[in-house]
């Protein structure tokens, strides 16, 4: 029996012939199927390189011109998507204080990595790319030349650097797969073409030097630029670098990662060094049965050409015959120079009038209405396909007049591109996952971040990868699209105005600027977590100071939780420790809520104080209820009561007044 080897578990040299093997294949498919051309007439489009491509008609002084629906359309599609930051909302296996407390920190390291590592701006790429090609692919890796520099290595006298993760994005020419899969998700692996600076890898791969310097690419059929032509490298110093990415699969299992310029130049081979394949991918739509992806720029291609054709021949008209021309009937007596400079005069024998007949003027600058009416008929068609209404674009309807009508109109454009929006979010939780994953494994060495708080202000936070050992999943909250609109956002502050929700000026700008709510559950989200963390020091026995300024109601609503397990009841061990403890710090709650001292601080927290009454008494905390001494529930409410006047009395027997029994009394 002949023993069948897979192709991307060989010998590196076989390995790489195989994956240029399927680098030929893959660029053919792209040819012989048209997607190429596609590619190539949807970045034409975009950065109007067809303006002066429109078909000649034959008529000598053509003239052409492009208005730039296509790319006009693409920028609001992709501004809809990426114009509100994405509320990354990190997970944790358990739901513990410290738990609780990586996912805290998970969530200021992948603002951080959005904000000062640029994150944002890969991102906007890919969103940007996927609209014009279909789809796109962006990539986090772990750099270990990046970083600052932590230590010296002592044979080679080398920095050595504590390494970051980085980013990259590709367009579907950069990514090579398998064209015959029916799926994106079944694609196993992934080729991706970078051009890279021969004398930095150089330096990176010393044994490697001189090969890299003098590489010279021959298959120039797969090196394309960023025209989307194919091209050969001539003088430059960049030269393509191919990367093999394969999943962890049964035929093979640790997964691989190949890097090389071609099969006699390989720069690293080695398993898989990431928990998932770190190449995600973007696609506003999938072409079903195959896995390439799709747009909805490419409905509008056609379109646009034809309205380049429309504008192309209402202008040549316009530019041709916008100088009047006169016309004179022959032996009228009018000469060329009297007619004023940039004029033509034309003579003609009117007919029935010899020698006589006025001039007139020659009117060949009028367009067909019905061209107007047509090119009209186009741009709405565009906008109708796109989902861009004529409000997103800027140019409110007339019958809108109220913002929250023109904010509906344009949540609308937003819903509308539900699959884009989708797949952004979806990219958006697996780069963030990547990000959290990488920083797990790998960031090994105490590194700094700044990292921004709820409340907007920065701190400078020491971390490790073990501080997020138990983040397991990054979800991302898009929010609702009004929210995500101005009109929309001026709408919710004036709503929640009304509703008495917003005080202070601050929180109506906040909630404007930002269109969340944040400003105003954080000071709620961190005190639950505070008495979460406190619950856990009290179920290990542990006593918990009560603090004045404490929500003390809803602490002794969430603390009875830690009475709520059976081992806090009973008389003995841990379990009456646990009840002691819990029990006190409940009472000390109850005791601030009575204390007469601190009841306008209370007022002023928006907590109601309560009378002072008897106090709850010792608890039989063996058995976690009240002793006999403690007040029964109708002495509590009783005591609870508004105190009422006393009695006058009589000043010559010091006797109190007895109101009289009223009747039957």
């Amino acid at each position: 029996m002949t023993e069948m080897t897979y192709w991307a578990s060989q010998p590196p040299l076989e390995c790489v012939q195989a994956c240029e093997e399927r680098t030929d294949s893959y660029y053919q498919a792209l040819n012989t199927s048209g997607r190429l051309d596609l590619y190539i007439t949807s970045y034409a489009y975009y950065h109007s390189i067809l303006a002066n491509q429109i078909s000649n008609t034959g008529v000598s002084g053509f003239s052409t011109i492009a208005i730039n629906h296509y790319r006009n359309l693409l920028q609001h599609l992709l501004t809809m998507t990426v114009s509100q930051r994405p509320a990354f909302e990190p997970r944790a296996t358990n739901s513990d204080h410290s738990s609780q407390t990586q996912t805290i920190l998970a969530r200021g390291l992948l603002d951080y990595y959005m904000r000062d590592k640029h994150l944002e701006v890969y991102l906007r790429d890919a969103v940007e790319s996927a609209l014009l090609f279909g789809e796109a692919f962006l990539l986090s890796e772990w750099d270990s030349s990046s970083g600052e520099i932590y230590a010296i290595n002592p044979d080679t006298n080398a920095e050595v650097r504590e390494g970051d993760v980085i980013y990259s994005t590709a367009h579907p020419l950069d990514v090579i797969r398998d064209v015959y899969s029916s799926r994106a998700d079944d694609c196993q692996w992934y080729i991706v073409k970078r051009l890279k600076n021969k004398y930095d890898l150089a330096a990176k791969y010393p044994e490697l030097a001189d090969n890299i310097v003098n590489f010279t690419d021959t298959s120039t059929n797969r090196v394309f630029n960023v025209a989307l032509q194919s091209l050969s490298i001539g003088d430059t110093d960049l030269v393509p670098l191919y990367t093999l990415y394969h999943n962890r699969t049964p035929a093979c299992p640790d997964g691989r990662v190949v890097s090389y310029l071609d099969n006699s130049t390989i720069l690293f081979d080695g398993p898989l060094p990431y928990r998932t394949n770190p190449v995600n991918r973007i696609a506003p739509s999938e072409q079903i049965g195959t896995p390439f992806g799709y747009s909805v720029m490419f409905d509008l291609i056609p379109v646009q050409e034809c309205l380049n054709g429309i504008y192309s021949t209402i202008k040549t008209n316009q530019e041709t015959f916008g100088v009047q021309n006169v016309l004179v009937p022959k032996g009228s007596g009018f000469g060329i120079k009297e007619i004023v400079g940039g004029l033509n005069m034309i003579e003609y024998t009117a007919t029935g009038e010899p020698g006589g007949g006025k001039p007139e003027a020659l009117n060949l600058t009028k367009t067909a209405p019905e061209m107007f009416s047509f090119m009209n008929t186009l741009e709405k068609l565009m906008e109708t396909l796109s989902g861009v209404n004529s409000v997103a674009r800027g140019d409110p309807q007339a019958s809108l007049k109220s913002g929250a009508a023109l904010a509906l109109v344009q949540a609308q454009a937003i819903q509308f591109s539900y699959n884009l929006q989708y797949a952004y979010t979806k990219l958006l939780e697996n780069t963030g996952q990547s990000t959290i994953n990488i920083l797990r494994d790998y960031a090994s060495v105490p590194r700094i971040a700044a990292i921004v708080g709820k409340n907007n202000q920065t701190e400078m936070r020491e971390f490790t990868g073990k501080d997020l050992s138990s983040v397991n999943r990054v979800l991302v909250d898009q929010g609702n699209p009004m929210t995500r609109t101005t009109a929309g956002k001026v709408e919710l502050a004036q709503m929640l105005v009304q509703m008495k929700l917003i005080d202070t000026p601050e929180q109506l700008l906040m909630v404007i600027q930002t269109g969340n709510l944040e400003v105003m559950t954080e000071g709620r989200t961190q005190e639950l977590l505070g008495i979460k963390s406190e619950n856990e020091f009290m179920s290990d026995g542990k006593k918990v100071p009560v603090m004045i300024t404490d929500d003390h109601l809803l602490h002794i609503h969430e603390h009875k939780c830690v009475l709520s397990d059976p081992a806090a009841r009973t008389a003995e061990g841990i379990g009456a420790q646990i009840a002691t403890v819990t029990m006190a710090h409940i009472q000390e709650h109850a005791a601030m809520l009575q204390n007469p001292e601190i009841a306008p601080l209370l007022m002023l927290l928006g907590q109601q104080p309560v009378p002072q009454q008897a106090a709850l008494g010792e608890a039989n905390l063996a058995g976690g209820v009240p002793s006999a001494a403690a007040p029964s529930m109708n002495e509590m409410a009783q005591g609870m009561q508004p105190d009422m006047p006393n009695m006058p009395k009589n000043p010559m027997t010091g006797e109190t007044y007895v109101p009289p029994a009223g009747p039957g009394g």
